[in-house]
């Protein structure tokens, strides 16, 4: 069965009115050998199982940054983010495709009116992928609504979507330039969902699918003009401050997105380093100088290297956390009336997301990956796979931009202005 074939029918029970983040967090936890024993089959299928997402969705997994005003939980954010981690510990790729479908809902409910949120949440259950980079043309109608017709490669999450987030360029009807760009979000009945995802080196159960839309209509409402999704200029107010008063709803999008990735990045690393663990207790080193080989356990060496990788993690780990409490912090000042979420803040938050993804980086392909044996790199196994997993990952363009945001975020700090290369 491939991503976009499946059947979405669900057994109607539904989520817990209430959810605490330990619960959230023991859930995750017992759902771990299950992730991991599926593995093989969810690179296969390109996404976790039909099995899979209802179990999600009856733990309310897709509801952890949903308002509370909507059947959400309106989790904070190093709580979102512990329950991330804790799934793609156990499964890399379904981590990634349920925390890119489940945390935009917070994106929605910061953004767009109450009568776009009503529509959005009408039941409860949204699960919203979204690319950032604009995938084509959108065009006013008389009366005002959209009409679009655009491509959206990457769109982690879209195989279980109820919901997408996209990025357009409204052209000039005289020089066809683009004249502005826009944040829209489209129904599920409006877009297509290709079956094009899996023939990447890693990540190949992340359902990171094409999403189309061909001649699609979305009521004006639907569509925020002048608007890039990680370019958000706040202030002290949004429309999902106003509705809901929670304080995340005055944040840009650098740094969440940034704290979303490095989080699904060190969960992977963890689970390579639980890997490693069985590896030390069930396999011998290869002996040399005439010495034969012994288990690993109490080799010092394999002794070292877990020690090393483990400080490496649980490094990264603090740095994410902190950030995201800083995150939350500024979001907390904003709301109190102090200075806004600024430009300079995301950036940064997500430059510390980025350095702990490289920290981990270093601990899974300097030490785990290096040590753990060539038949730990067979086809099949759970360190090949993760560290094909990570290297993707590694590769994503948040990696690439590092130069020119630390550029920017140089010149805003010490008020270089734009003059300066």
């Amino acid at each position: 069965m491939t991503a976009s074939s499946i059947d979405h029918t669900a057994e109607d029970v539904s989520p817990p009115a209430t959810l605490t983040p330990d619960e959230a967090l023991a859930i995750a936890e017992q759902l771990r050998p299950q992730l991991l024993a599926d593995q093989a089959d969810t690179e296969l299928r390109t996404t976790y199982s039909p099995a899979m997402h209802e179990q999600f969705r009856q733990a309310g997994f897709y509801r952890l940054l949903q308002p509370v005003r909507y059947g959400g939980y309106a989790f904070d954010m190093p709580s979102f983010l512990a329950v991330m981690e804790s799934v793609a510990r156990g499964c890399m790729s379904t981590g990634w495709c349920l925390c890119l479908g489940a945390s935009h809902a917070l994106l929605v409910a910061s953004l767009w009116p109450k009568e776009v949120q009503d529509v959005v949440f009408a039941d409860g259950h949204v699960v919203i992928p979204s690319t950032a980079r604009p995938g084509g043309a959108a065009r006013r109608t008389e009366n005002g609504d959209w009409v679009l017709n655009t491509t959206h490669p990457y769109s982690s999450g879209s195989p279980y979507s109820t919901h997408y987030i996209g990025q357009a360029f409204e052209l000039d009807q005289q020089s066809g330039a683009p004249a502005q760009q826009m944040l829209f979000i489209a129904p599920r009945d409006s877009y297509e969902v290709l079956d094009d995802w899996g023939r990447t080196l890693g990540l190949k159960g992340s359902g990171s699918n094409t999403i189309v839309l061909r001649d699609a209509h979305l009521p004006r409402e639907f569509v925020l003009e002048n608007t890039m999704q990680v370019d958000l200029h706040c202030t002290n107010t949004s429309p999902g401050f106003e509705l809901h008063g929670d304080p995340m709803h005055l944040a840009p999008g650098q740094g969440f997105f940034g704290l979303d990735l490095a989080t699904l990045f060190i969960g992977g690393a963890f689970g390579a380093l639980d890997e490693y663990e069985l590896l030390m207790r069930e396999r011998k080193t290869a002996g040399d100088a005439g010495r034969a080989p012994a288990a690993r356990l109490f080799n010092a060496d394999y002794q070292r290297w877990y020690g090393l990788a483990t400080a490496r993690l649980n490094s990264s780990r603090a740095i994410v956390r902190s950030a995201a409490e800083q995150w939350t912090a500024i979001c907390d000042r904003a709301a109190r009336g102090g200075q806004p979420f600024t430009t300079e803040e995301d950036a940064m938050i997500n430059m510390m997301s980025r350095e702990a993804t490289r920290l981990a980086w270093s601990a899974a392909q300097d030490i785990l990956f290096r040590t753990a044996g060539s038949s730990a790199a067979v086809n099949g196994e759970r360190m090949e796979r993760s560290f094909r997993n990570l290297a993707q990952a590694w590769s994503h363009v948040n990696m690439v931009i590092e130069d020119s945001m630390a550029r920017d975020w140089s010149k805003a700090h010490l008020a270089l202005g734009t003059e300066a290369d």
